[in-house]
């Protein structure tokens, strides 16, 4: 079926190069990781695999590791980085943002907003940026929605966030990308669970990472994240998501894996 994608886009003149789009919870990502030359070392690698890759669970009061890192990127890679973060959100005093670093060449950001949440429905309200990709041949634009659902709400929080989608879709098109930790396995979320969750019954939204997915790295089986597109032409045009197993890829030990997160990047291509 992608084959014959390619060749149909090839045909009508509409094929630019795809995007490889991946989400990432980098655990307690902050200035004291930075701070490891090999784990900074490893997360250069990954971010430079990517075209857009939206980073979760960002505590830096000092508002400082993510622009270190895209700076160290930068450094190193022959293509320009630039980035966009959230607000800082949370209700403990434990708060997070989300970070989106994205290639210059290929892409550009048209509209950033922050869901309001007024029924405190969120831990960490998602953030939406609209991408515009600027590659010749495709200025096709769509919404990256994050999300960082709370392990104990999980349910609750992937059940509004197809209403998230709907305010976001009012402003910017249908075509969006919902993606991040969702929580959404194991002990979080129940398998009757899922037959009350809205977005995962909705023939709108494509679900690419599916439950029998790992995600983690810890000995735990779980489809902790998630990629989910809505709209004609973002669901038209995204191939399988799959999960980055950067362990396998750069030969690390467990322990040099766990260093730099306990989870996986999740990721697909947006042709």
């Amino acid at each position: 079926m992608l084959y014959v994608l390619l060749l149909v886009l090839a045909a009508t003149g509409s094929y630019a190069e795809p995007l490889l789009i991946g989400a990432f919870n980098i655990q307690i990502f902050g200035q004291s990781k930075m701070d490891k030359p090999d784990v900074v070392d490893i997360l250069i690698k990954i971010v430079e695999r990517y075209d857009i890759l939206m980073i979760q669970e960002i505590r830096d009061s000092a508002g400082t590791a993510l622009p270190e890192l895209v700076d160290r990127v930068n450094a190193v890679s022959p293509i320009d980085y630039d980035y966009v973060v959230s607000p800082r959100t949370g209700r403990s005093s434990s708060k997070e943002q989300y970070g989106y670093i994205f290639r210059t060449a290929k892409t550009k950001v048209i509209n950033e907003y922050q869901y309001p949440d007024n029924n405190d429905v969120f831990e960490r309200e998602p953030y939406t940026v609209q991408f515009e990709r600027t590659s010749p041949g495709n200025q096709q634009t769509f919404s990256y929605i994050s999300i960082h659902a709370k392990p104990d709400d999980a349910v609750a929080e992937i059940n509004m966030l197809d209403d998230v989608y709907d305010t976001v879709a009012k402003m910017y098109g249908e075509d969006a990308l919902i993606g991040g930790d969702y929580n959404a396995d194991c002990s979080y979320v129940c398998k009757s669970c899922w037959d009350d969750i809205d977005m995962w019954l909705d023939p709108r939204f494509t679900w690419l990472i599916p439950s029998s997915a790992d995600t983690t790295v810890s000995s735990t089986d779980c489809a902790y994240d998630r990629l989910v597109v809505a709209g004609t032409q973002m669901t038209a045009n995204s191939g399988p998501g799959s999960v980055f197993r950067f362990d396998l890829e750069y030969n690390l030990t467990y322990e040099e894996t766990k260093d730099v997160s306990d989870h996986y990047p999740v990721e697909f291509s947006l042709y």
